[in-house]
């Protein structure tokens, strides 16, 4: 299978780059400057109708979106462990935290990066960015209860859940600070081989 990843770091592409190194498997790593345009050629668009990141080239097959990435990878390569199987017990958990993640923990989360990051200051709005951080606070204190005593979500089990939610939970490290269950299991995650490889290549 020849796999190339299109992406860009610090932005959504690393969950399938983090994963296709927790899968072990070879692939071709092209960066693509959606923050200078190159989103936007025409060339590019052919990959990714929106100019955006991620896109994942899988034998001449193109694939958008980092959750649908992730999900197909990890059942397509079952062997390695990081997706329950179907008649698992953890696979319905599973299924709730890969949707979790993007969905109720996301969606806050990008809005207060976008309102005191992203945008130009002239179009930032205070009220935005200071409900969405109130919302994003709130599922923290819900994740944190719910990690405690937990090294991973599936317990002691990695899976590609983690990814999805931990790529998430990096954004804000300063905000983690009040929350010690969290702390500990961004600590695990940032201690795994193929996390530590994408953030030096």
């Amino acid at each position: 299978m020849n796999l190339t990843l299109y992406g860009l770091n610090k932005t959504r592409s690393m969950r399938v780059q983090w994963l296709l190194e927790e899968l072990e498997l070879d692939y071709q790593y092209i960066q693509v400057n959606i923050f200078q345009g190159e989103g936007f050629t025409k060339k590019y668009r052919k990959i990714h109708p929106h100019g955006q990141v991620p896109a994942l080239d899988v034998d001449g097959q193109i694939m958008f979106e980092s959750g649908a990435i992730c999900h197909w990878l990890s059942d397509q390569f079952s062997t390695k462990g990081l997706a329950p199987k179907l008649d698992s017990p953890l696979r319905a958990e599973y299924e709730q935290w890969m949707f979790y993640a993007p969905a109720t923990v996301e969606p806050p989360a990008f809005n207060y990066m976008l309102h005191t990051r992203i945008l130009p200051e002239d179009k930032r709005v205070k009220e935005i960015a200071d409900w969405s951080v109130k919302q994003y606070i709130n599922t923290l204190k819900i994740l944190n209860q719910l990690l405690k005593d937990k090294k991973y979500l599936l317990g002691d089990q990695f899976s590609t859940a983690d990814i999805m939610l931990g790529y998430l939970l990096f954004w804000f490290p300063d905000i983690l600070e009040r929350f010690s269950a969290l702390q500990d299991y961004c600590q695990h995650l940032s201690q795994r081989k193929a996390y530590l490889k994408i953030q030096t290549d």
